[in-house]
Formats: C-alpha cells, structure tokens, sequence
C-alpha cells in the first residue's frame, strides 16, 4: 500500500492507523469511480434524470406558501 505520512513504517492495506507512530492512514483509490450509469434516447445522449426527493421539495414547499398565505389572510382579515 505504502510508506506512513508520518513516520515512513511500511502499511498494511488492511490498517486504519500506522502501528509505529499511530498516524491516521489516508487511503487513495487505486482504482477510478466509474461514472454514473444514465438512461440514453435513441442518439445516444444522456436522457436528463429527474430526482424524486427534488420533486417532492418542490411540491412541500408550494404547499407551503399556499399555507402562509391562506392562514396571514385569516389572521390579518378585517371582518367589519
């Protein structure tokens, strides 16, 4: 894996911590991420994705305005 950060003591891939000086190991990926996996259309190109959790944020927080303004109207009414 490696030489220590901190003291150059060889480490074991398997070590959260250098058994010599205790340092914290920082682990590099040896191997790339492979990129997200999109839908595409017929011509090949990424299909845009739309998040679920965004949609319902959207809709709570419409509801939600809709609900100030309905309870400002009736609290800041003048009735007579």
């Amino acid at each position: 894996m490696g030489n220590c950060a901190n003291c150059g003591t060889a480490l074991d891939p398997a070590w959260k911590f250098c058994i010599h000086c205790g340092a914290p190991v920082r682990r590099t990926f040896v191997e790339p991420i492979p990129a997200a996996i999109r839908p595409v259309d017929e011509a090949g190109t990424a299909k845009p994705t739309k998040d679920r959790s965004t949609l319902i944020g959207i809709i709570v927080a419409i509801a939600g305005v809709a609900l100030i303004i309905v309870v400002a109207t009736l609290v800041f009414s003048t009735h007579g």
